[in-house]
């Protein structure tokens, strides 16, 4: 259950899967799912599914979203095709604590605040990307610092999520480099990273703050 910390205030909270072939993930990359899938539960219940191309029958990508109907006993498609425009001023800034040390971080959300972007911002990765997917722009970040350290799950949480963001025409990257979190490595179940997720343009706006790249 990811938002087990803002349950309890009965905010919105959902769970993240991801389906690999085979057996075992140590050592591959996220690129390899053949499906990932979010489910939120909140005033509704809805799961929002992504398969690659590989994945699909007529070899591209599609996320599409079902919502559960009919007193909670069936499934009916509520959007069949999901994808995030390039651009989008609303921003989700997690784990804010490494504003406090690392000042690229801060630089950046400055410039979201000045340059008037909206906050849409729980405390619960899931909500808080699906949000994304429901407005079909804007950005999330989970960045780290030395005193905060990083808490996201590359198997658990972000490789799934980052596979649903990219079959949605979206872009992933590292908090610290060049590269879509779908081809890290898993060299640990409980391995731990910064992230953004979000709006081609917006993460490269990302990017042009944390690591000084304009794409």
């Amino acid at each position: 259950l990811d938002g087990s910390s803002i349950i309890d205030a009965n905010f919105s909270v959902g769970s993240i899967f991801g389906i690999w072939p085979g057996k075992g993930v140590l050592h591959r990359t996220g690129r390899e799912q053949l499906a990932s899938a979010v489910s939120l539960y909140g005033p509704r219940t809805t799961l929002c599914i992504a398969l690659p191309a590989s994945s699909t029958s007529k070899g591209k990508p599609v996320v599409l979203e079902v919502t559960l109907v009919k007193n909670r006993i069936g499934w009916e498609l509520s959007r069949d095709n999901i994808s995030i425009k390039p651009d989008g001023k609303v921003f989700a800034p997690g784990n804010l604590r490494a504003t406090n040390d690392n000042a690229k971080y801060n630089a950046l959300v400055q410039h979201w605040i000045s340059d008037r972007y909206t906050l849409r911002y729980s405390g619960g990765m899931v909500p808080d990307v699906y949000h994304i997917f429901a407005k079909s722009k804007g950005v999330f970040s989970n960045v780290s610092s030395e005193k905060a350290k990083a808490k996201l799950r590359l198997l658990y949480e972000v490789a799934p999520i980052g596979l649903m963001v990219e079959c949605a025409q979206g872009v992933t990257t590292h908090e610290a480099y060049e590269k879509s979190v779908l081809d890290i490595p898993i060299d640990d179940l409980d391995q731990r990273l910064g992230v953004c997720f979000g709006s081609a343009n917006e993460v490269a706006i990302y990017k042009k703050f944390m690591f000084g790249e304009s794409s």
